[in-house]
């Protein structure tokens, strides 16, 4: 009977050995190729939004069907922050009043906002001026993605492991380096 048993203990440690182990490292690696590629598009968007100062449809569909490509599903999520310089007066009403200092506001423009300008209500041309979203050096650029899906490798970690896992989320942005002419 101990023999029994320990022939079937056996063979349970095998099959996981040879079958499940691989099955979730090849999963993981896997998990691992989306996220390198989904940073790689995010960050090929980002640089060149940043270097350009705007945002045109072309680019946007370009950046849609490269993350894709990747084989994830994801949100999508755009931040830009305008930058903007205000003196600061004692008395607004009295000009002499200025304090010889300014203060800096950033105005938050979201998904929404940016996407409303690039596919407006009214159809126009895809390269058309209209329908950029035009930046200025010194404003502030984020892209922001997050897995929808749930991959092979986040069931079999849930199933071995009895964790959570953290989705992937890829956040890349910065300053605008030139405005677009």
């Amino acid at each position: 009977m101990a023999d029994t048993l320990k022939g079937i203990v056996v063979i349970l440690l095998l099959v996981f050995a040879f079958v499940f182990y691989p099955a979730y490292r090849q999963s993981v690696q896997v998990e691992d190729n989306i996220r390198d590629s989904a940073t790689a598009v995010v960050k090929e968007f980002v640089d060149k939004v940043r270097s350009k100062g705007y945002a045109d449809p072309i680019d946007y569909d370009i950046f849609l069907r490269s993350l894709d490509a990747t084989q994830g599903v994801f949100d999508v999520q755009i931040e830009y922050y305008k930058k903007n310089i205000e003196p600061i007066y004692t008395n607004p009403n009295d000009y002499t009043t200025f304090q010889d200092s300014f203060q800096v506001r950033y105005d938050g423009y979201f998904t929404k906002q940016f996407l409303d300008v690039l596919y407006p209500a009214t159809p126009a041309a895809v390269d058309h001026y209209s329908r950029r979203f035009n930046m200025h050096v010194g404003d502030l650029f984020h892209v922001r993605i997050v897995s929808q899906g749930e991959t092979l490798a986040y069931k079999l970690r849930s199933v071995f492991f009895q964790g959570a896992s953290v989705p992937i989320n890829i956040t890349y942005g910065g300053m605008i380096r030139s405005e677009a002419p």
